[in-house]
């Protein structure tokens, strides 16, 4: 059982020459956010910033209490299952699913299922984790 108070699960696909327009016909879905490199842009944190490379990020909400193999299911599989549309993203581009979370207590594990490593596999996604500690126990 994992041991996170909440996470969010995001595909993020990033590179110089990288426009998000292309990125969303070949994966079928509108990114959370997509820019181009130089283009100006409001972070989440409502800053406004001119993005450094391109960047195609999609993804869902975050979750409490989380089923991590289960929102990396969701999120992928609202995205294209052609693999041939993946290898030409990949091959071009620095891609990955980006996991942000926290813990409930001060350490933690979490475990991801041979399926959901086979769908990060055969897309050829690297996984980026990005884990905490709650808060309080700093």
């Amino acid at each position: 059982m994992d041991n996170l108070h909440r996470a969010i699960v995001s595909v993020l696909i990033d590179g110089d020459d990288l426009q998000p327009s292309e990125i969303t016909t070949l994966l079928g879905q509108a990114p959370r956010l997509g820019v181009s490199k130089g283009q100006s842009f409001t972070t989440s944190h409502g800053q406004q910033t001119v993005a450094a490379t391109g960047l195609w990020q999609y993804g869902a909400a975050w979750e409490f209490e989380p089923d991590l193999n289960q929102q990396i299911g969701l999120v992928l599989s609202s995205l294209t299952s052609d693999l041939s549309a993946w290898t030409e993203v990949t091959r071009r581009y620095n891609c990955y699913v980006a996991i942000g979370g926290y813990f409930h207590d001060w350490t933690g594990g979490l475990t991801l299922e041979p399926g959901t490593l086979q769908l990060l596999a055969e897309r050829n996604l690297a996984i980026d984790l990005d884990l905490y500690a709650p808060a309080a126990s700093a």
